[in-house]
């Protein structure tokens, strides 16, 4: 096996561990949510609509959200709908079904800042060794670029400070960077992904280890073994184990 398949391989399982449940770190929920504004058009309509969001049970969720939709096509409750469908689906691991309900979601309000960071990690981790890679990256990259537009075009909530609010932008904005990162890590594009990474990184308030990990193999594609070696201590530090087992496993081979 040559250098740059073993490297490649090292890539493809640190992608893996960037996939994460849909409840985001960078989640804000009723500013992106389309029931903030939506109201339901009849009490049967919302109670319908209450029994999706209070249903703890993934697959209780999934069928809800169908019979919901077919009673009434026509709601202004749908986006929101879709989204609870969408996470539903991450939690079972059914990811073509999860990018179904993705796009129904943003059929429904396609400047949906949950929806976009939502689908375009998953894409974006999910794309190697897929048939539909280069679409779905590509999806990932587009995604990703509208939530940055939209995040701009967020009023601040009366019931935040700005500082709080300057907090879950920037953990919104670093979540979209670090998806454009992977999406340039995936193409071999090293420059443009040590650039993303490192943005990401400066952006999140609390930046995790995985992020670390990621930018270390940037790094380490592009020749730079010191930096690289920084990085991945700093992964190994910050974990959690599959993470903190990845960054060792990879200063191992830098020496």
């Amino acid at each position: 096996m040559t250098a740059i398949s073993r490297f490649y391989l090292a890539v493809m399982f640190c992608l893996a561990l960037l996939i994460t449940p849909v409840g985001l770190r960078a989640q804000i929920g009723s500013l992106s949510n389309p029931a903030q504004a939506a109201q339901a058009r009849s009490q049967e309509e919302f109670d319908a609509y209450l029994e999706i969001v209070s249903a703890t049970d993934a697959r209780v969720v999934v069928e809800k959200v169908k019979a919901f939709s077919s009673a009434f096509p026509k709601s202004e409750l749908l986006g929101a709908a879709f989204q609870s469908q969408l996470q539903a689906f991450e939690r079972l691991d059914d990811f073509d079904a999860m990018l179904a309900a993705g796009e129904k979601a943003l059929a429904s309000d396609p400047d949906s800042v949950n929806t976009l960071l939502a689908l375009a990690p998953s894409m974006a981790a999910r794309a190697a060794g897929r048939p539909d890679r280069t679409q779905l990256l590509a999806q990932a990259e587009s995604y990703a670029h509208r939530a940055l537009a939209e995040i701009d075009k967020i009023r601040v909530p009366h019931d935040l400070s700005m500082e709080q609010w300057d907090l879950r932008k920037r953990q919104m904005q670093s979540e979209a960077h670090g998806v454009l990162g992977v999406v340039a890590l995936q193409r071999a594009q090293s420059q443009q992904a040590i650039s993303e990474l490192d943005m990401a990184i400066s952006l999140d308030p609390k930046p995790e280890g995985v992020q670390f990990l990621r930018l270390g193999l940037a790094l380490a594609s592009a020749g730079k073994k010191n930096d690289a070696e920084q990085k991945f201590r700093r992964a190994a530090e910050l974990g959690p184990e599959a993470v903190r087992n990845a960054a060792t496993d990879q200063l191992k081979k830098l020496n």
